[in-house]
């Protein structure tokens, strides 16, 4: 019996490329109708969400003025509150963007991310820890964006897996961070006459993430909307910013494990859902701490005894497994 031929790397890109290039219109098409879907959806969205409640937001109204931009802000009323809850107020508010064909069709494929799965991301973090925020010449903070896709690529969506075992009775986790993962960072901007009606213009970080068989939550390759926008340092403005992510707030033992290693001075305090939070000091284990009420997943970046900055989902899509069309 004569066995099939085994297809080579080239010859899979070449499929592939082959493949995207009929599908060009289609994808298009699809891309389109999977947007349009979701600003569709997206008021249901916000609410399961819970962006809604979040203080100083109005109730919002849906419609924008294109992919990937904000409301209209003619069309509502004025937003409110503070800058970090008028950015949430109009990224969630934004229409999800349109996507790309290559995204939407390889996703986290490794045609598109080859064979990196995050070891060298886990070997920095747990050698170096969390990166600290540091601020550009035009005062912008500096992200890194390698680790960000490391975190809500792999890390953060492992960790929603773990948590949610009931079986595992102890508190402090092994931490399992791996998978293909690729994204970029972009900034939506907003028009004079928008921020005049208190929109803000909002960092928006793009993730493809694989995690097929490792995540309910995500299962297969998705495509991940998140926002990154900065606490409010002030004290009534981080009062009333924290009371919008963590209504009972940090509870004090979750506190204890933040400033328990001096050698760590950034930590991360992961927004698991189910009211299940995580400390993170980047390395091989977690502590998870439950019955913490939230709104939205995400994770906080926290320097100095203080929570700096914010990074939640806004939203997670399918993408299309491209390898399905491939000849067997």
């Amino acid at each position: 019996m004569k066995l099939p031929s085994i297809p080579s790397r080239d010859d899979l890109a070449a499929q592939a490329r082959g493949l995207a290039g009929q599908a060009a219109s289609g994808a298009a098409k699809a891309a389109d109708t999977v947007s349009r879907a979701a600003a569709g959806a997206a008021a249901q969205t916000s609410q399961r969400l819970g962006v809604d409640r979040l203080p100083g937001l109005p109730g919002l109204s849906r419609p924008a003025k294109d992919d990937g931009a904000p409301i209209d802000v003619d069309a509502g009323p004025q937003i409110t509150g503070t800058p970090f809850a008028r950015t949430l107020a109009t990224a969630f508010a934004a229409r999800p963007h349109t996507r790309s064909a290559r995204s939407l069709l390889m996703g986290a494929d490794f045609l598109r991310t080859g064979l990196r799965l995050g070891g060298r991301e886990r070997k920095q973090l747990k050698s170096r820890g969390f990166a600290a925020e540091t601020t550009g010449a035009t005062d912008a903070p500096d992200l890194d964006v390698a680790e960000l896709i490391h975190v809500h690529g792999r890390r953060l969506p492992n960790l929603m897996r773990n948590a949610s075992y009931r079986v595992i009775k102890r508190d402090v986790r092994a931490v399992t961070d791996h998978g293909s993962a690729t994204g970029s960072l972009h900034w939506i901007g907003v028009s004079e006459q928008e921020h005049a009606r208190g929109a803000m213009g909002w960092t928006r970080l793009c993730v493809d993430t694989d995690q097929t068989d490792r995540l309910p939550v995500l299962s297969g390759d998705h495509h991940l909307d998140v926002v990154i926008a900065p606490v409010g340092q002030e004290p009534a403005e981080y009062a009333s910013d924290m009371a919008g992510l963590l209504p009972q707030g940090i509870p004090a033992e979750a506190w204890q494990a933040l400033t328990a290693d001096p050698t760590r001075p950034v930590m991360r305090l992961h927004l698991l859902g189910q009211d299940r939070i995580g400390v993170d000091a980047g390395g091989d284990t977690y502590t998870l701490f439950r019955n913490v009420p939230h709104t939205v997943r995400g994770s906080l970046l926290i320097m100095g005894n203080r929570v700096r900055r914010a990074e939640l989902w806004l939203a997670d899509r399918a993408n299309i497994d491209i390898l399905e069309w491939l000849p067997v």
